[in-house]
């Protein structure tokens, strides 16, 4: 009687381990497939030039320039998208991008610069220079940034430069 308390009881404990282990499993690969990817993401001519500029300012003030990581252009892309359909220049869904930036690249710090309607790279870099919010932005304690540039229906350009501190 003893030893098939011992066997039942020794059953019950592997039974439960099993699937004690499964189910993490399958719940560590729910969270690893919900979790974003890095993107990547093509520069145009134009956007490298605006880059260049914003280094190039840094570099000026003494301070160190940035890397590009494509995926920040890409978060940059999908929020001009979004400008372009409301027909407006925001910050909205700031929150979510930078909580993106923080889980796929290990930002802990975030900031952005939001421009429309400007005909050149310089014309955008004057502006953001001669606003104290956005100057603050290019001047910040980042080591990463992105940029994308996209045009409305009108050929009205919608910008979006963010900055990271890995």
């Amino acid at each position: 009687m003893n030893k098939k308390i011992v066997t039942l009881f020794a059953l019950l404990i592997t039974i439960t381990l099993l699937t004690a282990c499964s189910s993490n499993n399958e719940n560590f690969e729910t969270e690893s497939s919900v979790r974003e990817l890095e993107k990547t993401y093509i520069h145009s001519s134009y956007e490298i030039e605006l880059l260049d500029l914003v280094n190039g300012y840094r570099v000026s003030k003494g301070l160190i320039p940035l890397e590009i990581i494509q995926h920040i252009s890409y978060k940059g892309s999908q929020h001009n998208d979004y400008m372009i359909v409301t027909n407006s220049v925001n910050h909205d869904g700031f929150d979510e991008r930078k909580m993106n930036l923080q889980q796929v690249l290990g930002a802990y710090r975030v900031g952005e610069n939001v421009a429309y309607g400007f005909a050149s790279a310089q014309a955008t870099m004057n502006a953001w220079i001669n606003s104290e919010a956005h100057r603050n932005n290019l001047m910040g304690d980042y080591t990463h940034f992105g940029i994308s540039i996209k045009e409305d229906a009108n050929g009205k350009k919608y910008y979006t430069n963010m900055y990271i501190k890995k």
